[in-house]
């Protein structure tokens, strides 16, 4: 009997919370080993009719570098897509890494999220690795986004399925054809990205797009992905930063170490990244934060109760503080987000009248950000 080597991403344990952060904040850009970071329930919205999960099936074997780098420059970009098309969309993505028995995993699983951030710092410790022979392990990695990601009832359901090389049959898992038509059957939409030129590759992802119901794209084998820089970027990056700033951490230490390993993968991410995740948030409902544990957009909308705090879950720079000095603190914090906040919902819509000036019908075609976002928008109109 085959065993699989199959690695689940949820979450970071309290003793190891630490060391994932100093880890990420030495190379979470440059490259290291994969790191997991946690999924994070989100706050519940009323946004049943709007739901959108997407899970991103991704070949991350020796060929596939500069796909994965491409897809870490413009996570954000396809996700704000989301947003510009269904400006109600409450986007959810999950992962699966996949590459094949003898390699250092199989499967690498990233549980559906809401926490865009955690999705981006898990994308981005991907590393292209291993592969030997030609074909992968597609069966396993469709078996797991069809059958293991946690797909709410009543969201609309996509699977991208990216990679350069046709499925290998490893007898571990039902075979490609028949995870297809499960997904089908679920109404999750299969869509196929090939990497390439390879016709075997070509054949078998137009036969598992057509059983999934979905749609089959071409791109460069590199990803093709062209970032247009703006003259706002930097200024957005900026902004995006001060926000950061304002937050407040409130739980335990591995709450804490989370919150600074998600801020550690986005820092040296380049400008125009910054940009499009500044945009992304500028876009999303600012009440929420950009953590579930930040307290200060929970003291912002009135859940917080200052009485009520416990003392040992606040940032050590807070504690030994009387309440009034608390709120001081807080309030401090809530009106300089909102001022940054401001600022930065008006760049972002002055960037997007940049880029939808300065960007040709023709920029970008055949790459990996411009597939994703033309399926997105086919789909959700």
């Amino acid at each position: 009997m085959i065993v699989r080597q199959r690695v689940v991403t949820y979450g970071i344990s309290t003793i190891a919370a630490g060391t994932v952060a100093l880890a990420l904040w030495l190379r979470p850009w440059a490259g290291g080993s994969i790191v997991d970071v946690p999924t994070v329930s989100p706050t519940p919205v009323d946004t049943a009719n709007h739901q959108v999960d997407v899970v991103f099936a991704v070949d991350t074997t020796g060929s596939m570098g500069g796909l994965l780098e491409g897809a870490k420059r413009t996570v954000w970009s396809i996700a704000t897509h989301v947003k510009d098309v269904d400006p109600q969309a409450d986007l959810h993505v999950g992962l699966v890494a996949y590459r094949d028995l003898g390699d250092d995993y199989v499967t690498k699983d990233f549980a559906l999220s809401g926490d865009m951030d955690a999705v981006f710092a898990e994308l981005s410790a991907y590393q292209a690795a291993g592969g030997g022979d030609t074909p992968e392990d597609v069966d396993a990695a469709l078996y797991d986004a069809v059958h293991k990601m946690q797909w709410r009832d009543g969201a609309k359901k996509l699977i991208f399925l990216v990679g350069d090389a046709p499925p290998a049959s490893r007898g571990d898992v039902p075979k490609f054809d028949v995870s297809a038509r499960a997904a089908a059957a679920r109404q999750i939409t299969l869509n196929t990205i090939r990497c390439g030129d390879a016709t075997d590759t070509a054949q078998a992802w137009q036969q598992i797009a057509s059983l999934g119901k979905g749609e089959f794209s071409t791109i460069e084998e590199n990803g093709g992905v062209q970032q247009v820089a703006t003259p706002y970027d930097e200024k957005m990056a900026e902004l995006s930063g001060r926000i950061d700033s304002t937050t407040v951490i409130y739980g335990e230490h591995a709450t804490r170490a989370r919150y600074a390993a998600k801020m550690a993968a986005a820092a040296p991410a380049p400008a125009t990244t910054k940009a499009d995740r500044a945009s992304w948030y500028a876009k999303a409902p600012a009440k929420k934060g950009r953590d579930d544990a930040d307290m200060v957009a929970g003291y912002e909308s009135g859940d917080v109760d200052l009485g009520k705090l416990d003392t040992d879950k606040l940032p050590e720079d807070m504690r030994g503080k009387s309440k009034d000095e608390i709120k001081a603190e807080l309030d401090r914090r809530v009106a300089d987000r909102k001022a940054a906040q401001v600022e930065l919902q008006k760049l972002a819509k002055e960037r997007d009248a940049y880029l939808k000036a300065h960007t040709g019908a023709s920029a970008g075609s055949g790459s990996f950000d411009t597939a994703v976002e033309a399926t997105v928008e086919h789909e959700l109109k």
